[in-house]
């Protein structure tokens, strides 16, 4: 009996999710024949929908977006998609591609190094990592168990080895996926030197500029800015994600 429950609930899921996935499918093969066709602006439209979804966005579909964007000339959204591909599939073409329309629009950011490289890697294979260490934690914590009842090795080091697993994967869970980046996506963006409207203005930046961001306070975000921390208003930032 609860094994032919099992079964029917099995099915209903994977049908709801079939079901749900369907009207995406469809929205992408709609996009892609405008894209063919060259009709960018509306197949962009498509997209976008398929994006503001979240985490419908395969590598192939952000490619096409930052291609349509940098047709059009703007290259701050250009830019975004292909930060957005590079944090997807860590291709170095990306980088190359982002840094040639970064010098040819004198923005800054776009600069890579390889410890910048290993983060993206890092970021990209997040998931797999994070499945990774709660397998290990449980097997740890097993083997834990198997020791006190059979009173067989050191449970001691077991132990101490379960709690750094069980630290780094509540740091992994909780602030692992934090990127910490962003695109500057308004002109003439006043850059201050604390975040209140009589502060002090370090410099006034055009859209397109890629910043470390370090944390918010009321309507501004903390940002870093030729080497020191400044604030600018949040709606003049947008967030990268990681997908």
């Amino acid at each position: 009996m609860f094994k032919k429950l099992s079964v029917f609930f099995s099915g209903c899921l994977f049908l709801s999710i079939y079901v749900a996935a369907q009207p995406l499918e469809n929205d992408l093969k709609h996009a892609d024949s405008l894209f063919s066709v060259q009709q960018f602006t509306q197949s962009f439209d498509v997209y976008q929908t398929i994006y503001l979804q979240g985490d419908h966005a395969s590598p192939a579909m952000l490619l096409k977006m930052a291609y349509i964007k940098e047709g059009l000339g703007d290259i701050t959204l250009a830019e975004y998609y292909l930060n957005e591909y590079y944090l997807a599939t860590s291709n170095e073409l990306a980088l190359e591609k982002m840094e040639k329309l970064a010098t040819a629009n004198e923005l800054q950011g776009y600069n890579h190094d390889d410890i910048t490289f290993l983060f993206n890697v890092y970021y990209k294979h997040y998931n797999w990592l994070l499945i990774s260490l709660i397998i290990l934690t449980a097997a740890i914590f097993s083997i834990l168990i198997y020791q006190k009842m059979k009173k067989q090795g050191s449970p001691t080091t077991t132990a101490v080895f379960l709690v750094i697993l069980l630290a780094g994967l509540f740091y992994l869970v909780n602030f692992g996926r934090d990127y910490n980046k962003g695109l500057i996506i308004k002109n003439n963006t006043f850059v201050m030197a604390a975040p209140s409207a009589g502060a002090t203005v370090v410099d006034v930046i055009q859209k397109g500029h890629k910043v470390a961001i370090k944390g918010t306070h009321d309507v501004y975000a903390k940002i870093e800015w030729n080497g020191q921390d400044v604030y600018v208003k949040s709606k003049s930032i947008r967030s990268l994600t990681i997908w």
